[in-house]
């Protein structure tokens, strides 16, 4: 006759089994993203030394070379058209946009909302993510949070007692999950991190991509300099 009482210890092994997995998984994936966010701190400092500095100088040789041949035309200060005014970005009707999606985000992510503090924890990693976009302009990072159903899902489901049991443990774990992935694909989409990897692959091949990108800005910072000074 077979041993029932052996089945539910089979069910808590799969469980526990299904637990040391995820954390295997989740550990690795915490390594990965720490790892990404370093190499991405330091990219973004040395691209910024050296990239950013000059695409700023050729942004406002550009601007100054609009106003010259403003002034030769006649065409009043007050009369910025739109090939002239500020990008998209910059204006307030954008910043307001910008405004109404963090505070939707605010509004579902919350870490006042949560039931927890390891759900607060979450919350807040998300919460840091929407403040870093909205300060960086990044729309397309607040539209993905906006969008990411695995986020709103875990964030909207029903609460949980803080019991230690097995299966409010695995959600728990796989909820970690989802947001730990979440920061590594909100990371791996950003354009910088697309520079970063043509920049590693040149200097597989023994080429400095960032020095060859700094060469040809300052090709164009020269030739937009000698048609500001034709213009002036």
């Amino acid at each position: 006759m077979q041993n029932l009482s052996l089945q539910p210890i089979s069910r808590a092994e799969d469980l526990a089994a299904e637990i040391a997995r995820i954390e295997r998984l989740l550990d690795e994936r915490r390594r990965e993203l720490a790892s990404l966010q370093e190499e991405m701190r330091a990219f973004r400092t040395l691209y910024t030394r050296i990239i950013g500095s000059r695409l700023a100088e050729l942004s406002e040789i550009e601007r100054a070379i609009r106003e010259a041949e403003r002034r030769l035309l006649g065409a009043s200060d007050d009369g910025e058209d739109e090939a002239t005014s500020d990008p998209p970005e910059a204006q307030p009707e954008t910043r307001m946009s910008l405004r109404k999606i963090f505070w939707t985000i605010a509004k579902m992510f919350h870490p006042d909302h949560a039931a927890n503090p390891q759900e607060a924890a979450r919350r807040h990693s998300i919460m840091a993510e929407a403040s870093r976009a909205y300060r960086e302009g990044d729309v397309e990072s607040l539209h993905s949070l906006l969008a990411d159903e695995r986020l709103q899902s875990y964030c909207a489901s029903a609460r949980r007692n803080e019991a230690d049991d097995p299966k409010s443990r695995l959600l728990d774990l796989k909820e970690e999950l989802i947001t730990i992935e979440f920061g590594i694909k909100r990371i791996k989409g950003d354009a910088l991190y697309r520079i970063k990897l043509k920049v590693d692959d040149a200097a597989r091949q023994g080429r400095d991509a960032l020095a060859e990108m700094a060469e040809d800005l300052d090709r164009q910072i020269a030739k937009a300099r000698r048609r500001l000074a034709h213009l002036s």
